[in-house]
Formats: structure tokens, C-alpha cells, sequence
């Protein structure tokens, strides 16, 4: 008899801990999701940035006193938009693993990767938004407002780093756990 209740109680904390997995899954996809989806928003609006700009610097004068203003601008967002793209993908990549994931703890790790990735993707698109804005104002002849897009993008800049750090200091401290 005493065999038969350990037996039922292995049993029911087996299916205990099963659903528990299920549930942390299915929570983890749900909050992963809208990281995801506001970052593919995001990265949408700086792949409409990025057609409509070079649109607009064609009507840049070469000789303009702020081509080299707009040069660095674009720069700044051709890095960010590759890190922009690759964390987006390893967004989902790292979302995709969530689902397949055989404990609480890998199906928490998966979920942060995700988010963390999605923050980057997110705060390298703003950085190309911002860049390009500050190529309409010289294309437009609104030249007014060159200083506040300049404070801006050193402020965009900044977060995207911190951001990108955060993800890295994530990456490593998961990585960590695992070789050990």
C-alpha cells in the first residue's frame, strides 16, 4: 500500500509539474509575442524611413554645409539597422525555442533572449528613425529643427548602447548557466 501511494503521488506531481511547464510556456509566448510584435512595428517604420531617405538625400546639394552632419546620420543608421534586422530574427528565433523547451527554467531563459533581443531591434530602429528624420529636415530646408534631431539622436544612441549591453550581460550570465 505504501508503494501504491508513492506511485499516485509521483504520478500526480509528474502531471503537476507537466502543466506547470505548459502554463510557463504558454505565458512566456504570450508576453514574448508583443515584444516581437512592437519591434517588427518599429522596424517597419525605419524600413519606410530608410526608402523614403534615399529619396530625400538626392536632393541634398552635395556642397551643402550639412552633408557631413547627414553622412554621420547615416552611418549611425546603417549600423543600427543591421543590429536592428539581426536581433529582430534572433527575437524569433529565440521565441521559436520557447515552445520546444524542456523545463521552466530553459523556457524562462528562451523568453528573456527573445525579449532583450526584441529591446535591441527595437532601440536600433528608433536610431535609424531619428537619423533619417534629421535627412528630411536638411532635404526640406527645415533646418530649425537640426538641433533638436541631433539631441535626440545622442540620446538614441546612447539607449540603443545601453540597451545592446544589457542584451549582451543577459546573453552572457545565460550562457554561464549553462556551461556549468
Amino acid at each position: 500500500m505504501n508503494r501504491q501511494r508513492w506511485v499516485v503521488a509521483l504520478v500526480v506531481g509528474v502531471l503537476a509539474v507537466s502543466g506547470s511547464l505548459d502554463r510557463v510556456i504558454a505565458q512566456s509566448a504570450t508576453g514574448v509575442a508583443g515584444k516581437i510584435a512592437a519591434a517588427e512595428k518599429s522596424v517597419d517604420k525605419a524600413r519606410a524611413a530608410i526608402a523614403k531617405g534615399k529619396e530625400l538625400v538626392s536632393q541634398i546639394p552635395e556642397d551643402s554645409p550639412y552633408m557631413p552632419a547627414v553622412t554621420d546620420m547615416l552611418q549611425k543608421a546603417s549600423a543600427n539597422w543591421k543590429v536592428a534586422v539581426e536581433s529582430l530574427k534572433g527575437a524569433s528565433e529565440s521565441a521559436a525555442k520557447i515552445t520546444g523547451s524542456t523545463s521552466i527554467a530553459l523556457t524562462a531563459d528562451y523568453g528573456l533572449l527573445a525579449k532583450v533581443n526584441a529591446d535591441v531591434a527595437n532601440s536600433g530602429a528608433q536610431v535609424v528613425q531619428i537619423a533619417l528624420a534629421y535627412v528630411e529636415a536638411v532635404a526640406t530646408n527645415k533646418t530649425e529643427a537640426l538641433d533638436l534631431i541631433q539631441g535626440a539622436m545622442k540620446d538614441a544612441v546612447a539607449a540603443s548602447t545601453q540597451v545592446q549591453l544589457h542584451y549582451e550581460k543577459v546573453k552572457s550570465l545565460i550562457a554561464d548557466k549553462y556551461e556549468n
